[in-house]
């Protein structure tokens, strides 16, 4: 998914909580935007502008 199958499975096996893994470049690389879209996830940032009415 754009990662290092070692850096993968690094990540993987540490024992960091999620908030703490979410800054790992492992998983921003692995999960970006689009396939977090892809898997039907909806964007906070987007609602907030539609609501604000920026988009």
């Amino acid at each position: 998914m754009g990662t290092s199958k070692r850096h993968a499975i690094l990540t993987g096996i540490s024992h960091k909580g999620y908030w703490r893994l979410s800054k790992i470049l492992a998983t921003q690389t692995g999960m970006t935007n689009e396939w977090l879209e892809q898997q039907g996830l909806l964007s906070v940032r987007q609602l907030w502008m539609k609501v604000q009415g920026y988009a």
